[in-house]
């Protein structure tokens, strides 16, 4: 059996585990067929033969449990492994009620096995059983599989290196310069482009969260020092650049956290309000209270906070005040139409004026065209970022446009 990282290959004929044995892992079949088996002293009984798709071995991952059937590769087999830590993650964001009725369907599939071995009819193969499970939509079982082969290769990518941050500027939009950049993952699989509307779901959805975060701001404070070694103080009157990079809720249950961002800024010569955090206002309203304590230790660090997509979702007007912010980024839509929309235009500029009210900055996103550009740098809006600056661009070119004072 050939293993490597969540992979497993066997050559035909080979076995996977023996009735009995202590199990850890359950498998998704990638290509190939594996037949389940039971011996008994009336001969080998066959309870199922699976390809591609095919999902087994679950058994082992719900409690302490041994194999309750023998499974063998009939040609050469790939799998993939799921491991317990990947359905704790899964199980840990479902309802009780869904956990309860898989523990029950997994209990009465194990109890069909243990009466199939202990029939002793003489046949050599049996009819398959299937367990009793609630209906599953062919889509909702599609984007289980996907979700299930994304989690599998994001792991191995970031193992592997797979992964890069690309640099978009982020402009002072009355001094008419970079003044700093925000941190975006992309992933090259196998030499190509993902786009991020492909796997960022899955991460953001996941544990994974946790260690692409905490490589993500390992990986934004080394390239803004390399940024940073470039950078020629302009009539922006900053001598130091800034990055932001997206913190997501999930990231404040890492108790590592504030430790990374210390090491992260520590390691690389870099001043705390360098590292500008910015969190969706969706995650900091699901739990207010404990964002704003976490938030609060974040800020005592001396790195700026940043309400991500304001404007969305809910409103927090209501709580920007108790908010330990500096600034709010604006979500695209506001800026989409604002040359022809005039209500638009309205908001835009009082959610300018509310931010200078409340000591902090404002950053419009998306702008794309000159004159959304000149709209929101008249309407006193701070900061701007867009396709108009500058696309996300690989660390060297972002440091060779930097050097060429674009």
């Amino acid at each position: 059996m050939d293993e490597n990282g969540t992979q497993r290959r066997l050559a035909s004929g080979e076995m996977l585990f023996h009735e009995g044995a202590r199990g850890s892992e359950a498998y998704l079949v990638e290509s190939g067929l594996i037949e389940i088996f039971v011996d008994r002293p009336d001969g080998r009984h066959v309870l199922a033969r699976l390809g591609p798709d095919e999902i087994f071995g679950e058994l082992a991952l719900i409690g302490d449990q041994t194999r309750s059937a023998s499974a063998r590769a009939l040609e050469p087999t790939v799998l993939t492994v799921i491991t317990h830590e990947t359905l704790t993650d899964q199980l840990a964001r479902t309802s009780p009620v869904l956990r309860h009725l898989l523990r029950v369907a997994l209990g009465r599939w194990r109890d069909t096995l243990r009466r199939v071995g202990t029939a002793g009819d003489g046949h050599q193969t049996l009819p398959i059983t299937r367990p009793s499970a609630p209906t599953e939509a062919p889509a909702d079982r599609d984007l289980a599989v996907k979700r299930l082969r994304l989690e599998q290769a994001l792991t191995d990518a970031l193992q592997r290196g797979e992964l890069e941050l690309f640099y978009q500027p982020i402009v002072d939009l009355a001094a008419g310069c970079t003044a700093g950049f925000e941190a975006l993952v992309r992933w090259h699989r196998s030499g190509q482009p993902v786009s991020p509307a492909e796997f960022m779901w899955v991460i953001e959805d996941s544990n994974l969260i946790l260690a692409f975060g905490r490589w993500t701001l390992r990986a934004a404070a080394e390239g803004l020092r390399t940024l940073q070694a470039v950078h020629r103080p302009t009539r922006c009157g900053e001598e130091r650049l800034f990055c932001s990079v997206n913190l997501s809720a999930r990231q404040f249950g890492d108790r590592s956290l504030f430790a990374t961002i210390e090491r992260a800024l520590d390691d690389n010569g870099l001043a705390p309000e360098q590292l500008r955090l910015e969190i969706t206002e969706s995650a900091v309203l699901d739990d207010f209270e404990t964002a704003v304590e976490l938030l609060t230790r974040c800020r005592s660090l001396g790195c700026k906070l940043v309400v991500d997509d304001f404007g969305t979702g809910y409103s927090a007007l209501s709580y920007l005040h108790r908010l330990p912010v500096h600034g709010l980024k604006l979500d695209r839509s506001f800026i989409k139409d604002l040359a022809m929309n005039e209500r638009g235009l309205h908001i835009v500029r009082a959610i300018g004026r509310l931010a200078a009210d409340l000591d902090m900055y404002a950053v419009a996103e998306g702008i794309e065209t000159p004159e959304q550009a000149a709209l929101c740098r008249n309407i006193g809006i701070g900061y701007g970022q867009g396709y108009f600056f500058g696309r996300p661009l690989a660390l060297a070119d972002a440091q060779a446009a930097l050097a060429a004072g674009r």
